[in-house]
């Protein structure tokens, strides 16, 4: 019967992690930021605007989202293989498993 018990408790607990800066609330009025959660909030928007993250608010995934995240990771420059090609034509496969048998 001990092993339901805790079975159903850890069912029921829930926890819910505290974001890492509050936002501001029409309730309560603007946020008030530690200096900490300031600089957490700056990167944040940074990142944004230098569109390495996508804005979280009313956001509803394109039907294009892997051409959107590889362009994302493109932009900036050339990718790894791009700049270190492979020894046989560019051309990947496998995991190398088995491959000096």
């Amino acid at each position: 019967m001990g092993m339901i018990l805790k079975a159903i408790k850890k069912i029921i607990h829930k926890t819910i992690p505290a974001p890492k800066y509050l936002k501001d609330d029409s309730w309560f009025g603007p946020a008030v930021l530690s200096a900490p959660q300031m600089s957490i909030k700056e990167a944040y928007e940074h990142a944004i605007y230098d569109n390495q993250l996508l804005p979280e608010e009313n956001t509803v995934e394109p039907k294009d989202i892997h051409e959107v995240i590889y362009n994302i990771a493109t932009c900036s420059g050339k990718t790894t293989t791009q700049l270190n090609p492979t020894a046989v034509g560019d051309w990947q496969s496998g995991t190398g498993w088995e491959q000096f048998r």
